[in-house]
């Protein structure tokens, strides 16, 4: 596999056509909910880890092939598929039943979690004035099409959000690059083939936190791979600079974020949204709820009680390596 800087050289019809191939699967898992609630019921009381395991067995039994074929494509550029969303896998309002869901389809799509030790990453909701903070999962505003951790030194290949409770109705939003760009010139798209930017933290990390990125990339597995995060942190400013020439390029970017076209997912207990983080951007409106309303909950919001609940995994995509004949003797293999 090789990943390199995107051939600024290369058509940018060639480069349009390209990443306009990147697209959503839904699914639908309402053959399985009875099954999976029925389960539930009478194993709930169970650690999480072994209803996870009982959890992933009923998936490899009973789901429809044309279903779990998604499984190890994500992210793929001979695939297309930069996103899947599995709507009604349950309809319990139940924080633990949800997190187990969460974990099964988390590991069936081969991502490896990742815990930073300054953040309280998994479960997402309101937390102590939320009212005051964008740009911030446990807050109420608005938040800005990103992509995750880009200032960490690691790669984080995938985002999955799984939905307990949101009785807001509020939807995380989804861009594909295609359509961010699809109002730059050709010379615009040769400046961001070959650009660099400076990703800095914001209000999750205690401090600050940098990292130099090449803007697009191109993997020979996976296809184009892009760093964009238009974010503005209110003590550090903007999360994404340009720093080889190209602000302008950014800018035009930004400028046209509040017209440009979007998914959203379902906003619903039971939905399950994972996406391919270099082949996305996520977002997020501000909550459908009132500012004096938010601001009452949060002060006491428990998983129990906070009317918008998901529970979130990032990380890289596990890796399987072959096995060679020389790695065991011929009697074990």
């Amino acid at each position: 596999m090789n990943t390199h800087y995107a051939n600024p050289t290369v058509s940018a019809s060639l480069f349009r056509q390209a990443i306009a191939k990147e697209t959503t699967i839904t699914l639908n898992f309402n053959y399985l909910s009875g099954m999976i609630e029925a389960w539930w019921m009478k194993n709930h009381d169970q650690s999480i880890h072994e209803l996870k395991i009982q959890l992933i067995n009923i998936f490899a039994t009973y789901l429809h092939p044309e279903d779990a074929y998604y499984f190890d494509k994500l992210g793929q550029a001979h695939e297309g598929v930069a996103a899947v969303c599995i709507k009604n896998i349950f309809n319990l309002d139940s924080p633990r039943l949800a997190l187990t869901v969460h974990e099964a389809l988390a590991d069936l799509f081969h991502l490896v979690d990742i815990k930073y030790d300054y953040e309280e990453h998994k479960a997402l909701y309101l937390k102590p004035a939320a009212e005051k903070y964008r740009e911030w999962g446990n807050g109420y505003g608005d938040i800005t099409p990103h992509s995750d951790d880009l200032y960490e030194n690691l790669s984080v290949d995938f985002l999955a959000l799984t939905v307990c409770r949101d009785t807001t109705h509020t939807p995380t939003a989804y861009y594909f690059p295609a359509d961010l760009l699809c109002n730059l010139n050709n010379e615009d798209i040769e400046t961001l083939l070959g650009m660099q930017a400076r990703f800095i933290s914001g209000k999750n990390v205690k401090g600050s936190k940098e990292r130099i990125r090449n803007v697009v990339e191109y993997d020979d597995h996976y296809g184009y791979r892009f760093s964009l995060d238009f974010r503005i942190d209110p003590h550090n400013g903007e999360r994404m600079r340009a720093v080889n020439g190209g602000q302008h390029v950014l800018d035009k970017i930004r400028a046209q974020l509040p017209t440009a076209r979007h998914s959203v997912s379902t906003a619903e207990t039971g939905t399950f949204l994972i996406v391919a983080n270099h082949k996305i951007l996520h977002a997020r409106p501000m909550l459908n709820m009132s500012e004096d309303a938010v601001r009452t909950q949060a002060a006491t919001s428990t998983l129990a009680t906070t009317p918008h609940l998901l529970f979130r995994s990032k990380g890289p995509r596990k890796q399987y390596y072959a096995l060679n004949a020389s790695d065991c003797p011929r009697e074990t293999c």
